[in-house]
């Protein structure tokens, strides 16, 4: 598909420049048509029933390869959830975090993010990023890392200013958890979750999936034992309705 193809998808285009490509996306005429398609179906056969629950089983089932192929790993790799937030707080709590632990985030994250940070029960520690290119970021980042570091909880690419973070080198250097927001990178930018001994909790921002779905990834099974042997959640499938 060409640039101008993809755009031609996008009426709203044919009249303004559409700025805002995050959680108020233009719409794509295929994802219209989809959503009215399954509307009127609700509405004619109901929300309930065996055959509508294998439907949207296979419907997850379907979405889950999709993404997988997007992120580089396999569908069991994927777990649904309902927002990047949900995502997030789930990691989180499966890693049951004390006020003596520590993270280590920084001040460009988005609150789907930065909101599970601060209500983990961690102690947060926030590096100064905002103003800093990629690579002084990560400096910056490395220097909040003290003994008592479980977890690094960062942006792939900061949805404040673009900046793209090399997750693969810090987990490298740092050889700790990281905990990724993909919501500005998945779709955008190539990623491959394999390379990352890492959850990367990513929401849906391209336009051509309407509002999107979130999606968790991990470099080992869902329900696989994680980093310092703790046990990750399993994760609800479900549409997104925040980020």
């Amino acid at each position: 598909m060409t640039f101008d193809e993809a755009r031609a998808l996008f009426p709203v285009l044919e009249r303004v420049a559409y700025l805002n490509a995050g959680s108020f996306g233009p719409l794509a005429s295929p994802t219209s048509e989809v959503i009215a398609d399954q509307l009127r179906r609700d509405v004619e056969r109901g929300r309930a029933g065996k055959p509508y629950v294998d439907e949207m089983q296979e419907a997850r089932s379907a979405l889950r390869g999709l993404i997988a192929a997007l992120l580089e790993t396999t569908p069991e790799h994927v777990a649904l959830t309902s927002s990047t937030t949900d995502g997030c707080n789930i990691v989180l709590a499966g890693l049951g975090l004390r006020p003596d632990d520590e993270v280590v985030t920084t001040d460009a994250e988005h609150f789907g993010l930065a909101g599970p940070v601060f209500a983990s029960g961690a102690t947060v520690r926030v590096a100064r990023v905002q103003e800093l290119g990629p690579e002084e970021a990560i400096e910056a980042i490395v220097a909040e890392i003290t003994a008592r570091t479980r977890l690094l909880a960062v942006s792939h690419v900061l949805w404040s200013n673009g900046v793209r973070l090399d997750v693969h080198a810090l987990k490298e250097r740092t050889g700790l958890p990281v905990l990724v927001d993909g919501a500005q990178s998945v779709g955008a930018v190539p990623v491959d979750v394999r390379a990352l001994d890492s959850t990367l909790p990513t929401s849906t921002r391209c336009a051509s999936r309407g509002r999107g779905t979130s999606r968790r990834s991990r470099s080992s099974p869902a329900g696989a034992t994680c980093p310092e042997g703790e046990r990750c959640a399993s994760i609800p499938a479900g549409s997104r309705s925040r980020r």
